[in-house]
């Protein structure tokens, strides 16, 4: 189910988000004129993705509010987060980068942007992560927001004379002293951009958009991101692909299950693509004709390699190491009039089925690829 927030809390968030004028204030590091850029070129990317795809349908006619603004470790704004909102509702978010990097779109999909967390979120989350015994009252609003790469979208707090960062989708505390970057600088992703243009011609796909028929798994307590991209793998090649595989575990629940088990208790990140493999040799049907590669890292031109696999339908796993975090590759967009590369990909780190990732962000990346026929 697509989460969707009302209007009058999407106004909420925006009172309780009110760190771009807190910006503004700082130094006049943003400018409103830069934000109004920002937004445009975040409109303009919406208004295409919708009459091009006409998916989701809530996004037809959506616009863009709610800016939040990302900085880097340098004090210097790097990203833009913007909700999309139709008819009263919240039915998006989308990141865009600054001007640094030319306002490119790094990130959309279904979720609403992450809230701030509250007074008690982040004594509890200080307590279990950090074991520091704070009182409530001395945590007030946090001084920025940083955005260090994929999933690493920290609220900055000064607490009791520590500076912690309280990570707002996995809602993790760590001491900000230990933050590191995973994000490209701006020489470097235009560099990467520029090396990826020349890498191959067009798209297999005359569109530039494709994506198979997969949602994503989750259920009830069942909600590790191993299993879950798998089960979201294994129910596609069972219901979806042709030929079927027939013999794959059914219901999802006992994939699910069975996947967790093979990758260990409560899950051994590394482990998916073993546990997978171990998981169709033991059907019926003796699937050993899957394959995996541990720990590679994507290269620019690699993108064309996920292309092909896709339009062979052949969904990909895909590991954020760093985070240890999983998603399923499950199709592709490319524009040749910007040289857009992005894929999409589900995500269990938020309530949406799927979500759109700059392909140059993710080549900066370790994946654990390929579980195809």
């Amino acid at each position: 189910m697509k989460r969707k927030l009302s209007i009058v809390l999407a106004i909420a968030l925006t009172l309780i988000l009110s760190l771009s004028s807190v910006a503004f204030a700082a130094g006049d590091k943003v400018t409103e004129e830069e934000v109004d850029v920002a937004q445009d070129a975040g409109q303009a990317w919406l208004d295409r993705i919708a009459a091009l795809t006409g998916e989701p349908s809530e996004w037809i006619g959506a616009h863009l509010t709610a800016p939040q603004v990302y900085y880097d470790l340098k004090g210097q704004p790097n990203a833009y987060m913007f909700a999309m909102e139709n008819d009263g509702m919240v039915v998006g978010h989308i990141i865009v980068g600054s001007s640094a990097y030319g306002y490119p779109v790094f990130q959309a999909g279904e979720s609403a942007p992450p809230s701030i967390p509250t007074a008690d979120e982040v004594k509890s989350s200080i307590e279990r992560d950090l074991g520091l015994k704070i009182a409530k009252e001395s945590i007030g609003e946090p001084s920025c927001l940083l955005y260090l790469g994929i999933d690493k979208l920290y609220a900055i707090y000064e607490v009791e004379g520590q500076t912690i960062g309280v990570n707002l989708i996995s809602e993790r505390a760590t001491l900000a002293s230990n933050l590191k970057s995973y994000m490209p600088s701006p020489e470097e992703y235009k560099a990467a951009k520029k090396e990826a243009k020349g890498s191959k011609p067009l798209s297999l796909r005359s569109s530039g958009y494709y994506w198979l028929v997969m949602e994503y798994y989750r259920e009830g307590e069942r909600k590790w991101c191993g299993p879950c991209s798998g089960v979201s793998i294994g129910r596609y090649y069972r219901t979806e692909h042709e030929p079927s595989y027939d013999d794959l575990p059914s219901p999802d629940s006992y994939m699910y299950d069975w996947l967790r088990f093979e990758m260990g208790v409560p899950t051994t990140p590394g482990n998916y693509g073993p546990a997978f493999i171990a998981m169709t040799e033991d059907c019926s049907g003796h699937y050993d004709n899957f394959s995996y590669v541990n720990n590679y890292h994507l290269e620019d031109s690699d993108y064309w390699t996920v292309v092909d696999d896709i339009d062979s339908s052949w969904p990909l796993g895909l590991e954020i190491t760093d985070e240890w975090h999983w998603r399923a590759i499950k199709g592709y967009s490319y524009n040749t009039d910007t040289d857009r590369y992005e894929v999409i990909c589900t995500n269990s780190a938020t309530p949406s089925d799927w979500e759109r990732i700059d392909w140059l962000l993710l080549g900066w990346w370790d994946f654990t690829c390929c579980i195809k026929d």
